[in-house]
Protein backbone atom coordinates (compact mmCIF):
# COMPACT_ATOMS: atom_id res chain seq x y z
CA UNK A 1 0.00 0.00 0.00
CA UNK A 2 1.44 3.41 -1.04
CA UNK A 3 -0.35 6.08 1.16
CA UNK A 4 1.09 9.06 -1.42
CA UNK A 5 -0.66 7.72 -4.57
CA UNK A 6 -3.60 6.73 -2.57
CA UNK A 7 -4.15 10.50 -1.99
CA UNK A 8 -3.21 11.29 -4.86
CA UNK A 9 -6.35 9.44 -6.44
CA UNK A 10 -8.17 10.73 -4.04
CA UNK A 11 -7.53 14.41 -4.21
CA UNK A 12 -7.97 13.80 -7.59
CA UNK A 13 -11.53 12.59 -7.55
CA UNK A 14 -12.46 15.21 -4.91
CA UNK A 15 -11.53 17.63 -7.26
CA UNK A 16 -13.05 16.28 -10.04
CA UNK A 17 -16.22 16.28 -7.78
CA UNK A 18 -16.17 19.61 -6.34
CA UNK A 19 -15.84 21.01 -9.89
CA UNK A 20 -18.94 19.88 -11.07
CA UNK A 21 -20.73 18.94 -7.29
CA UNK A 22 -23.55 16.68 -9.05
CA UNK A 23 -23.01 13.85 -7.20
CA UNK A 24 -22.64 15.69 -3.88
CA UNK A 25 -25.09 17.84 -4.20
CA UNK A 26 -27.74 15.51 -4.94
CA UNK A 27 -27.00 13.34 -2.18
CA UNK A 28 -27.16 16.61 0.11
CA UNK A 29 -30.44 17.19 -1.28
CA UNK A 30 -31.65 13.55 -0.92
CA UNK A 31 -31.06 13.31 2.93
CA UNK A 32 -32.32 16.86 3.11
CA UNK A 33 -36.10 15.92 1.78
CA UNK A 34 -35.56 13.12 3.48
CA UNK A 35 -35.42 14.17 6.66
CA UNK A 36 -37.51 17.07 6.15
CA UNK A 37 -40.21 14.54 4.80
CA UNK A 38 -39.62 12.11 7.71
CA UNK A 39 -40.18 15.37 10.19
CA UNK A 40 -43.65 16.16 9.00
CA UNK A 41 -44.36 12.49 9.86
CA UNK A 42 -45.02 12.41 13.19
CA UNK A 43 -44.89 14.83 16.34
CA UNK A 44 -41.60 15.86 18.23
CA UNK A 45 -40.59 13.77 21.42
CA UNK A 46 -43.46 11.29 20.38
CA UNK A 47 -43.08 7.65 21.92
CA UNK A 48 -43.23 6.46 18.40
CA UNK A 49 -40.82 8.94 16.66
CA UNK A 50 -38.19 7.84 19.73
CA UNK A 51 -38.12 4.62 18.74
CA UNK A 52 -38.18 4.65 14.80
CA UNK A 53 -35.83 7.53 14.97
CA UNK A 54 -32.41 5.53 14.56
CA UNK A 55 -33.63 3.60 11.93
CA UNK A 56 -34.78 6.17 9.87
CA UNK A 57 -31.79 7.94 10.52
CA UNK A 58 -29.91 5.28 8.91
CA UNK A 59 -31.90 4.76 6.20
CA UNK A 60 -31.27 8.12 4.87
CA UNK A 61 -27.44 7.22 4.95
CA UNK A 62 -27.76 3.97 3.61
CA UNK A 63 -29.70 5.24 1.01
CA UNK A 64 -28.38 8.73 0.13
CA UNK A 65 -25.08 6.28 -0.15
CA UNK A 66 -26.13 4.43 -2.57
CA UNK A 67 -26.93 7.24 -4.95
CA UNK A 68 -23.41 8.26 -5.13
CA UNK A 69 -21.81 4.77 -5.05
CA UNK A 70 -21.59 3.97 -7.76
CA UNK A 71 -19.83 7.24 -9.47
CA UNK A 72 -16.79 6.87 -8.33
CA UNK A 73 -15.54 3.55 -10.53
CA UNK A 74 -18.05 4.72 -13.09
CA UNK A 75 -16.50 8.06 -13.99
CA UNK A 76 -13.34 6.27 -14.94
CA UNK A 77 -14.80 3.80 -16.80
CA UNK A 78 -16.91 6.84 -18.97
CA UNK A 79 -14.26 8.96 -19.31
CA UNK A 80 -11.73 6.34 -20.25
CA UNK A 81 -9.11 7.07 -16.64
CA UNK A 82 -9.57 3.86 -15.77
CA UNK A 83 -7.31 1.98 -17.76
CA UNK A 84 -4.61 5.02 -17.27
CA UNK A 85 -4.56 4.00 -13.51
CA UNK A 86 -4.76 0.74 -14.34
CA UNK A 87 -1.40 1.00 -16.80
CA UNK A 88 0.28 3.46 -14.13
CA UNK A 89 2.70 2.28 -11.93
CA UNK A 90 -0.68 2.04 -9.01
CA UNK A 91 -1.41 -1.22 -7.48
CA UNK A 92 -5.21 -2.20 -7.76
CA UNK A 93 -5.22 -2.43 -3.83
CA UNK A 94 -4.40 1.59 -3.80
CA UNK A 95 -6.80 1.95 -6.58
CA UNK A 96 -9.31 0.37 -4.08
CA UNK A 97 -8.67 1.98 -0.93
CA UNK A 98 -8.80 5.67 -2.63
CA UNK A 99 -12.01 5.18 -4.29
CA UNK A 100 -12.74 3.84 -0.62
CA UNK A 101 -11.44 6.34 1.21
CA UNK A 102 -13.40 8.94 -1.68
CA UNK A 103 -16.72 7.45 -1.12
CA UNK A 104 -16.03 7.34 2.89
CA UNK A 105 -15.42 11.74 2.55
CA UNK A 106 -18.46 11.91 0.39
CA UNK A 107 -20.52 9.64 3.28
CA UNK A 108 -18.72 11.65 6.29
CA UNK A 109 -19.59 14.90 4.72
CA UNK A 110 -23.11 13.77 4.48
CA UNK A 111 -23.00 12.91 8.25
CA UNK A 112 -21.59 16.23 9.41
CA UNK A 113 -24.67 17.83 8.08
CA UNK A 114 -27.61 15.47 8.31
CA UNK A 115 -26.78 14.31 12.02
CA UNK A 116 -27.10 17.46 13.36
CA UNK A 117 -29.67 17.97 10.72
CA UNK A 118 -31.76 15.14 12.27
CA UNK A 119 -31.38 16.13 16.22
CA UNK A 120 -32.57 19.78 15.51
CA UNK A 121 -35.29 18.99 12.82
CA UNK A 122 -36.87 16.00 15.59
CA UNK A 123 -35.89 17.91 18.26
CA UNK A 124 -34.66 14.54 19.13
CA UNK A 125 -33.27 13.61 23.03
CA UNK A 126 -30.13 11.54 22.78
CA UNK A 127 -30.20 9.38 25.66
CA UNK A 128 -26.51 8.30 25.63
CA UNK A 129 -23.62 10.14 24.11
CA UNK A 130 -23.62 12.00 21.28
CA UNK A 131 -20.50 11.51 20.07
CA UNK A 132 -20.96 7.57 20.74
CA UNK A 133 -23.99 7.84 18.11
CA UNK A 134 -22.08 9.94 15.73
CA UNK A 135 -18.89 7.30 16.30
CA UNK A 136 -21.81 3.98 15.50
CA UNK A 137 -22.77 5.94 12.13
CA UNK A 138 -19.40 6.53 10.96
CA UNK A 139 -18.17 2.56 11.77
CA UNK A 140 -21.67 1.58 9.52
CA UNK A 141 -20.87 4.17 6.90
CA UNK A 142 -17.31 2.39 7.23
CA UNK A 143 -18.73 -0.29 6.62
CA UNK A 144 -21.24 0.62 3.72
CA UNK A 145 -18.35 1.97 1.49
CA UNK A 146 -15.83 -0.93 1.87
CA UNK A 147 -18.78 -3.18 0.77
CA UNK A 148 -20.06 -1.22 -1.68
CA UNK A 149 -17.29 0.42 -3.11
CA UNK A 150 -16.20 -3.09 -4.02
CA UNK A 151 -19.11 -4.10 -5.52
CA UNK A 152 -19.43 -1.23 -7.72
CA UNK A 153 -16.44 -1.69 -9.38
CA UNK A 154 -17.60 -5.25 -10.16
CA UNK A 155 -20.71 -3.76 -11.81
CA UNK A 156 -19.26 -1.01 -13.36
CA UNK A 157 -19.27 -2.67 -17.15
CA UNK A 158 -22.84 -4.01 -16.49
CA UNK A 159 -25.77 -2.42 -17.96
CA UNK A 160 -28.35 -0.78 -15.72
CA UNK A 161 -25.35 -0.88 -13.18
CA UNK A 162 -27.08 1.36 -10.34
CA UNK A 163 -30.49 -0.84 -10.18
CA UNK A 164 -28.05 -4.19 -10.05
CA UNK A 165 -25.81 -2.91 -7.57
CA UNK A 166 -28.41 -1.70 -5.13
CA UNK A 167 -30.11 -5.67 -6.03
CA UNK A 168 -26.14 -6.81 -4.88
CA UNK A 169 -25.11 -4.54 -2.32
CA UNK A 170 -28.18 -4.44 -0.45
CA UNK A 171 -28.35 -7.61 0.61
CA UNK A 172 -24.95 -7.94 1.58
CA UNK A 173 -25.16 -5.00 3.63
CA UNK A 174 -28.34 -6.70 5.69
CA UNK A 175 -25.99 -7.57 8.92
CA UNK A 176 -24.07 -4.28 9.10
CA UNK A 177 -27.71 -2.25 8.45
CA UNK A 178 -29.12 -4.66 11.67
CA UNK A 179 -26.31 -4.17 13.77
CA UNK A 180 -25.94 -0.92 13.25
CA UNK A 181 -29.52 -0.28 14.06
CA UNK A 182 -29.22 -1.94 16.87
CA UNK A 183 -26.28 -0.15 18.18
CA UNK A 184 -27.73 3.43 17.62
CA UNK A 185 -30.81 2.20 19.49
CA UNK A 186 -28.50 1.53 22.54
CA UNK A 187 -27.03 4.72 22.62
CA UNK A 188 -29.64 6.78 21.38
CA UNK A 189 -32.72 5.20 23.83
CA UNK A 190 -30.96 2.86 26.17
CA UNK A 191 -28.16 5.84 26.83
CA UNK A 192 -25.52 2.48 26.97
CA UNK A 193 -21.73 3.21 26.56
CA UNK A 194 -20.09 2.72 23.39
CA UNK A 195 -17.27 0.34 24.61
CA UNK A 196 -20.29 -1.70 25.94
CA UNK A 197 -22.07 -2.70 23.14
CA UNK A 198 -21.34 -6.23 21.40
CA UNK A 199 -22.91 -5.00 18.36
CA UNK A 200 -20.06 -2.11 17.73
CA UNK A 201 -17.55 -4.98 18.25
CA UNK A 202 -19.24 -7.26 15.13
CA UNK A 203 -19.26 -4.21 13.11
CA UNK A 204 -15.17 -3.54 13.07
CA UNK A 205 -15.00 -7.32 12.78
CA UNK A 206 -16.97 -6.99 9.55
CA UNK A 207 -15.11 -4.25 8.12
CA UNK A 208 -12.12 -5.96 8.65
CA UNK A 209 -13.38 -9.10 6.95
CA UNK A 210 -14.60 -7.41 3.87
CA UNK A 211 -11.45 -5.33 4.04
CA UNK A 212 -9.75 -8.48 3.28
CA UNK A 213 -11.65 -10.22 1.08
CA UNK A 214 -11.95 -6.79 -1.06
CA UNK A 215 -7.85 -6.52 -1.44
CA UNK A 216 -7.93 -10.14 -2.20
CA UNK A 217 -10.77 -10.24 -5.03
CA UNK A 218 -10.18 -7.16 -6.52
CA UNK A 219 -7.61 -7.49 -8.66
CA UNK A 220 -9.91 -10.44 -10.55
CA UNK A 221 -12.12 -8.15 -11.27
CA UNK A 222 -10.05 -5.51 -12.71
CA UNK A 223 -8.32 -8.60 -15.13
CA UNK A 224 -12.40 -8.84 -16.65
Amino acid sequence: MNPVLIYRIVRKDLKAELRGKETINFMFLFSFISLLMFNFAGEPFSPALTEVGPGLLWFVFIFTGMLGLSRAFIKEKETGTLEGLLLSPVSTGDILYAKTLYNLLLMLGIQFIAFPLFIVLFNYNIAGSTLDAFIVLFLGNVAFVVVGSFMSALVMSAKSRELVLQIIVLPMLLPVIILTIISLRKVMITGLDLLSIDEVKLIVSYVGIMTILASILFEYILEE
